[in-house]
């Protein structure tokens, strides 16, 4: 139920960033975007199912880290690609869609997989720490 309650935490954070990111840069630049509920709610899925796959970690770790961030957004970048695919064939995309998407998703995968793997290694740093005062308790 932890877990569960991480993930949801997770994916509203990130959703407000993400959220607030694009309104700010809208803002800046004085462009309007033309599709503003369907670009929210993709964004809403795609912070759903990123997140989703980040927590997937905890699967894999007999796994070296490396390959499973490596396949964290491999897994990531090919999905939402292939959904820009599907969606091209019903309805109009931008001519840079999957360009745009590509650095879009590039960018937030580095920012927050960072942040988040840095604050798990944290948890277990603490963790190692809190067995190690308690081993020594033990002698």
């Amino acid at each position: 139920m932890k877990i569960v309650k991480e993930y949801w935490i997770s994916v509203c954070v990130v959703y407000t960033i993400l959220a607030l990111t694009k309104v700010l840069l809208e803002g800046i630049s004085g462009q309007q975007d033309q599709d503003y509920l369907i670009n929210f709610g993709m964004l809403f899925v795609i912070t759903c199912f990123a997140t989703f796959v980040l927590f997937m970690h905890r699967i894999f770790h007999k796994v070296p880290l490396l390959i499973v961030m490596i396949g964290q957004y491999v897994a990531i970048i090919s999905t939402i690609l292939l959904g820009i695919f599907v969606m091209s064939k019903f309805t109009e995309i931008s001519s840079n869609a999957y360009r745009e998407m590509f650095f879009q998703i590039t960018v937030s995968y580095i920012v927050f997989a960072s942040i988040y793997y840095v604050s798990y290694f944290n948890e277990v740093r603490k963790a190692n720490r809190n067995l190690s005062e308690l081993k020594k308790l033990e002698k």
